[in-house]
């Protein structure tokens, strides 16, 4: 178990499945911290956690229209700004 205290308040963190799990249980009592620590365990064992998978980050290609999109709202009064991003975006596209 690792149980720490950040100001008044307890935290737990550990790994599971390669991943960490790192949560509050918002209790200054370090003995309902571990008991909430223990059945998160269980119920990441069990599968009802609900965990959710993420989805892939979008690779430079996917989300160039998106920045070029969002750099031409943001910076159109800016023309030259716009310019230099869209060519520096070229060359990294290529």
């Amino acid at each position: 178990m690792s149980i720490y205290k950040r100001g008044d308040v307890y935290w737990y963190e550990f790994h599971f499945n390669g991943e960490r799990i790192r949560e509050s249980p918002q209790t200054s009592n370090r003995r309902a911290a571990e008991k909430i620590e223990a059945a998160h365990r269980t119920r990441l064992a069990k599968g009802e956690a609900g965990t959710v998978d993420r989805p892939p980050a979008p690779t430079l290609t996917e989300f160039a229209p998106r920045f070029e999109k969002a750099i031409q709202t943001l910076y159109a009064r800016k023309p030259a700004t716009v310019v230099f991003y869209e060519s520096k975006l070229g060359m990294l596209l290529q």
